[in-house]
């Protein structure tokens, strides 16, 4: 009888260790394992291969931990490429759930928009302040169909804040051909720069034909009136004559003005440089404006440090220069007594070339437009209305900087105007840095 219950003792011990060791050992690794890829953690399964109810089981769970793995990796080299595509991208792009809640923006984005905090988890309107947008997006995800709007938003800027045109795209995230968008990809593209090209160039086409038309409609007023019988008139008729070449020269000023203009703005200034006598050119120019200057009873006093005589420059363009801003300085003048300083000294590497006059001076709100194409301050500073074709200035500016250099007016209104140009002494191309914008 001991016998027979040393054996079942002996049976039951061997198939509890048989049982642990096939059964319950492998179902404790099976359960550590599924517990670690509940948590995310998707590394290669280990478990035994060996013959028992497990078996199919743990190499189902190590099949299971393979592809998890590969789709994490999938996952992770697609968000890495996402999020490098979306980075690299100029345009600024939101990506929104359903409830217009923002799940992501690129950097593109806040900087073009100078938004203080991350767009990301608040809705469209709160972050954008705009109706219009949120409508667009709405009727997006509801229908699915791609929108295209242009936006002015208003940005932070160094003075309070400035207007910013936006063309959005609005696309859903549709996961079939019928079904409703899960969401939507919103693309914005900043046309500011486009829109204020198109602006300059309204203006500049209607101020180029108020300028032609001026000085036109003078001419065929005086000939219809000739033709209706005036010609019997020499003295009426040399008048008007004479009115009609002063005209004819004023379009012909504009004209070449106009034509300096496109060359050195839209094309690569091709300069001729030379080593010139700076104060020597200017006295060629003077020569050339005795008349006008004798006209105003005016005068241009010189001193030209010697140190400051040469340079390597475009005689012809810097004439261009010297030319302009003299005849800006009588051009201007409220008085017959027009004097005139300019002044010349060296330094370093650079010559410092300054015009000053004793006019009416510049006011304070013209003086940083001074320089571009067509801009005048008020009537009043141009005696007889004529003025010039509001282009010498811009003039100046470009050639000063394809030479190298740079340009700045100095004026207290009331007190006359400086005009300081910097020149570098030896032959210098602008950098990308320096391109004029005007």
């Amino acid at each position: 009888m001991i016998l027979w219950t040393e054996i079942l003792v002996g049976c039951l011990v061997v198939g509890a260790v048989f049982a642990y060791f096939r059964i319950v050992a492998p179902f404790n690794q099976l359960r550590v394992v599924l517990r670690r890829l509940a948590q995310g953690d998707f590394r290669p399964v280990l478990l035994s291969a060996r013959k028992g109810v497990l078996r199919e089981t743990s190499l189902d769970v190590r099949r299971i931990s393979e592809l998890l793995q590969q789709l994490d990796q999938q996952i992770a080299a697609e968000g890495f490429s996402l999020k490098a595509i979306l980075s690299s991208m100029v345009e600024g792009v939101v990506i929104t759930d359903r409830t217009q809640r923002i799940r992501l923006a690129n950097d593109s984005l806040q900087r073009m928009l100078d938004l203080t905090q991350s767009p990301v988890n608040r809705t469209v309107i709160e972050v954008f302040l705009n109706p219009e947008l949120q409508q667009a997006i709405e009727k997006t995800l509801f229908d699915g169909i791609a929108r295209k709007i242009e936006l002015t938003l208003r940005v932070p800027a160094a003075e309070g804040y400035a207007a910013k045109h936006i063309e959005v795209y609005a696309s859903g995230l549709n996961p079939g051909p019928k079904s409703r968008p899960l969401g939507a990809v919103i693309v914005f593209h900043d046309i500011t720069a486009v829109k204020n090209l198109e602006a300059i160039r309204r203006e500049f086409v209607a101020n180029v034909s108020h300028e032609f038309r001026t000085p036109l409609a003078i001419i065929n007023g005086y000939i219809e009136t000739l033709l209706d019988g005036a010609l019997e008139d020499r003295a009426t008729t040399e008048a008007w004559l004479k009115v009609m070449a002063k005209n004819g020269r004023r379009l012909d000023l504009l004209i070449e003005d106009l034509l300096t203009l496109s060359h050195m703005e839209y094309r690569s200034p091709e300069l001729d440089f030379q080593k010139v006598n700076l104060p020597g050119l200017l006295d060629r120019v003077i020569e050339r404006t005795t008349t006008a200057i004798s006209e105003r009873h005016g005068r241009v006093t010189v001193e030209w440090s010697s140190e400051a005589a040469a340079a390597e420059v475009d005689p012809r363009r810097m004439e261009q220069v010297f030319e302009n801003l003299l005849g800006n300085a009588f051009r201007h003048a409220t008085s017959d007594e027009v004097a005139v300083s300019v002044t010349a000294r060296r330094l370093g590497e650079d010559i410092e070339i300054v015009f000053s006059d004793n006019g009416p001076g510049i006011p304070y709100r013209d003086q940083p437009h001074i320089f571009e194409r067509f801009y005048r301050v008020h009537k009043d500073r141009s005696r007889g209305g004529g003025g010039g074709t509001g282009l010498g200035l811009s003039i100046v500016k470009h050639i000063v900087v394809a030479h190298g250099g740079s340009v700045a007016v100095e004026s207290v209104p009331g007190q006359g105007a400086a005009f300081r140009i910097r020149l570098p002494a030896a032959r210098k191309m602008p950098t990308s840095a320096e391109a004029v914008e005007v």
